[in-house]
């Protein structure tokens, strides 16, 4: 179950915030080969910093909890499209786009009380 959280330096509107996720979401089961359904996003106003930055520009830092097993194009492909999505949705540079992975074993997520201990292919949202 990741968590995906973005920290942004832009207002964003309700509506922008709802499709934004939803974007993210299925991004990441088409990046990551799984379902949309355990995938977790947190879209927040804020003012973080970034070192290299001009004063002014807008920034997005993102923090992306995942289960370990994704390959590293798989992480990258999907910075990548975030780096681009976040350019184009809310003119945020992609020279000022932050993301960091943080992988976790499946006992480290845990939903409604109960351990996710092992991702399963039953997860995928397609059938397969």
């Amino acid at each position: 179950m990741p968590h995906l959280r973005f920290d942004l330096s832009v207002a964003v509107t309700d509506d922008e915030r709802t499709s934004f996720a939803d974007w993210v979401a299925e991004t990441y089961a088409e990046e990551m080969n799984t379902g949309t359904d355990h995938v977790a996003v947190s879209v927040v106003e804020s003012d973080p910093q970034l070192g290299g930055a001009d004063p002014g520009d807008p920034v997005a830092l993102v923090n992306a909890d995942v289960r370990v097993g994704r390959t590293v194009d798989q992480r990258h492909g999907f910075a990548r499209r975030l780096t681009a999505e976040l350019d184009d949705r809310f003119g945020i540079p992609q020279r000022t786009v932050y993301v960091v992975f943080t992988e976790h074993e499946g006992v480290d997520f845990v939903l409604g009380g109960e351990p996710l201990d092992a991702w399963d292919p039953a997860e995928r949202d397609d059938g397969d």
